[in-house]
């Protein structure tokens, strides 16, 4: 049915009539609204009453308002036009895109995509990261369906990043905080341990993994199936021995499961999904080199948004998009925070930050224990 709502801090200050509800999850809603005085059509993200959402909605709000120095087209993020109050929920304009990632993949007859499609998707995606990496802000819950196709019938495909509800600035993550899908998470985050930008990245080579197979890689319905997914696929780390399915349930009486669909013995393995086409064999390992780089299990290794957008796989062949000055205006703002003095608060904070991660690798190692045994 349709409903009016007054609006009273949207920037048009119209009257919005509700048309359909196009997305929903444990925030409330995403509604699709027309604007009776433009009749244009917007996406309403109607948050529930509820204090934690509402909080988590202001702090959104909050994070939306520091991305508004970016051009929301040249950095592949969504176009947010301001909020307003519908009774006792906060609502937030955005522009109306057509679908999500998850389900323009869902709609291919193919298990996976296409080489044409893969690197589009990869370069503006790893745009969108570079540019909210810039202002030191990680997104925190990156995954197909908080990725978004602008029209599925445009070629290339244009897709940006959106919903923002978990993203946070770098400083303000806090040891042991655990939040997002469990499928998309880094190592780090899922062992408790401080993590930083490139968490994102992790999930972007989740992303691209699954692009490829059709299919989750590390669907675990635990926090130790995705681990133990991880160590499976990718190998022990040096200091630790991850404990066994049967390990767990003689200290812990716990059961793994196994719910992979595919299950690679190597992250090289990926290429076998890929397009056979011959012209195409130099694109498929580079490809697999960035989601490896992407992968990797020490996030102090990790490949960087910027990094993959210098990365050979994208000369020259790259069509055309709206991502393609990316790295000149990413020069600029780095050169912009290089000429910017610190301040005596920041290096104050810095000195305080040390000590912090001192007692937090002492944290670590008991947290570690719970699902390592030390060699």
């Amino acid at each position: 049915h349709k409903t009016q709502v007054e609006s009273n801090r949207c920037p048009d200050a119209a009257l919005l009539f509700l048309e359909d509800i196009i997305g929903e999850g444990g925030f409330g809603v995403v509604a699709k609204c027309r604007n009776t005085d433009t009749n244009k059509t917007v996406a309403i993200k109607i948050n529930k009453s509820e204090a934690g959402i509402l909080q988590q909605a202001v702090e959104e709000i909050a994070i939306l308002k520091r991305l508004r120095c970016l051009n929301p087209d040249t950095c592949n993020i969504v176009r947010w036009d301001g909020f307003f109050f519908h009774k006792e929920n906060i609502c937030m304009t955005f522009e109306l895109l057509d679908q999500s990632l998850y389900h323009y993949l869902q709609e291919q007859h193919t298990r996976g995509l296409t080489m044409g499609e893969l690197k589009p998707i990869l370069h503006q995606l790893a745009t969108a990261l570079a540019h909210l990496h810039s202002t030191e802000i990680v997104h925190a819950d990156l995954k197909p369906v908080n990725v978004m196709v602008v029209n599925r019938h445009q070629h290339p495909i244009q897709v940006k990043l959106i919903d923002f509800g978990l993203a946070c600035p770098v400083s303000e993550v806090k040891q042991g905080a655990c939040f997002g899908t469990v499928w998309y998470s880094a190592p780090e985050m899922l062992l408790g341990v401080p993590f930083k930008e490139s968490f994102d990245m992790w999930s972007l080579g989740l992303i691209m993994a699954e692009l490829i197979l059709g299919c989750h890689l590390y669907p675990g319905k635990t926090v130790y199936d995705v681990l133990r997914f991880m160590v499976e696929t990718q190998g022990q780390t040096p200091r630790w021995r991850f404990k066994s399915p049967e390990d767990m349930y003689y200290q812990y009486g716990f059961y793994a499961s196994d719910t992979r669909n595919i299950k690679l013995k190597s992250l090289d393995e990926i290429e076998q999904y890929m397009e056979q086409d011959v012209e195409l064999e130099k694109d498929r390992k580079m490809l697999v080199s960035l989601i490896k780089s992407m992968l990797n299990m020490d996030a102090s290794k990790r490949i960087t948004a910027r990094e993959v957008l210098q990365h050979p796989f994208f000369d020259p062949s790259i069509p055309e998009s709206s991502s393609a000055n990316a790295g000149e205006i990413l020069a600029h703002t780095e050169n912009h925070e290089r000429n910017t003095s610190p301040s005596i608060s920041s290096i104050v904070a810095r000195s305080t930050e040390f000590s912090i991660f001192f007692l937090q690798d002492l944290l670590e190692i008991v947290y570690f224990c719970t699902f390592f045994i030390i060699k």
